[in-house]
């Protein structure tokens, strides 16, 4: 009997300890679900504020680039599309003798225009000289923004000096750039030199007289500085048709002596030609910055 008791003792400790040992095992299974379940919805977490601010930024960086193009869109307008600019090259084929009044009611005539000089070496005439610079001023102007007017685009027009400064009044310019060449009996004389209206010319407004030497004087420091010729400065003249008949501002670019040789070479250049438009070009851009 003490045996008997002494085994069922012993078994029903085993059971126990069976049990125990399950319960550790369910239990700690338990602990290890619940601890995958919390890094699970951790990481889910982690991954969606991950996406969310994923989105975001480039949703900002899509703004910005959107703002961006924008900008680079946007083209700033030139102030020079404000001006408009007359271009007259002085002369032309055939130069026409006939008389007309040199300023508006005046008694004293001269001839309406005549064919102006030629070269010693080239043998180009001035006219074809003015027109080859003022198409090239004129490509300049407009790259610059400014609206031109041409009095003459060929060779082969008859327009007086009194008529030119006119259909510039009529197109109201605000500025009126002649182009011309020098000669002289004197072969070593050469540079350039700026024609303007004197203040005492009876033809011409006051306004407009101040406002033409204010253009002279632009012109000749520009034309200076780009092609660094001899500059024989600003005269005064008040006996030319084609200021005495203006109403605009007004200004004439004797750009060199075709009389002297080297200088007469120089003026048919095209790097030469381009650096009496680029001086040209800055007077305006200077002139209209101080008007």
């Amino acid at each position: 009997m003490k045996k008997l008791f002494a085994l069922c003792l012993v078994f029903s400790l085993l059971l126990v300890g069976c049990r125990r040992t399950n319960d550790t095992h369910v239990s700690t299974n338990k602990t290890t679900v619940k601890k995958a379940k919390r890094k699970t919805a951790t990481k889910k977490k982690t991954t969606t504020k991950k996406s969310t601010s994923t989105k975001k930024s480039t949703k900002k960086k899509t703004v910005k680039k959107k703002k961006t193009v924008k900008k680079k869109t946007v083209a700033k307008k030139s102030t020079n599309a404000n001006y408009y600019i007359c271009i007259d090259a002085g002369h032309q084929a055939k130069g026409n003798n006939s008389l007309e009044p040199v300023g508006p009611g005046s008694s004293t005539k001269k001839p309406k225009v005549s064919s102006g000089t030629s070269g010693v070496a080239t043998k180009k005439s001035e006219a074809q000289l003015n027109l080859e610079v003022a198409l090239k001023l004129q490509k300049e102007l407009v790259k610059r923004g400014y609206k031109v007017m041409m009095i003459r685009t060929t060779q082969n027009v008859d327009i007086s000096n009194a008529q030119r400064a006119i259909k510039a009044n009529n197109a109201k310019v605000d500025a009126t750039v002649r182009l011309h060449a020098d000669g002289s009996t004197n072969r070593n004389m050469h540079g350039f030199s700026i024609l303007q209206p004197g203040y005492n010319n009876r033809y011409m407004n006051k306004q407009i007289i101040t406002k033409s030497r204010q253009l002279s004087a632009c012109v000749n420091k520009a034309f200076a500085s780009a092609t660094n010729a001899k500059n024989n400065g600003l005269s005064t003249r008040n006996d030319m048709t084609g200021f005495n008949w203006s109403k605009v501002p007004v200004t004439l670019v004797e750009m060199g002596f075709m009389s002297n040789a080297k200088e007469d070479r120089l003026l048919s250049t095209q790097s030469y030609q381009n650096k009496m438009v680029q001086g040209i070009a800055n007077g305006l851009d200077n002139y209209f910055k101080k008007v």
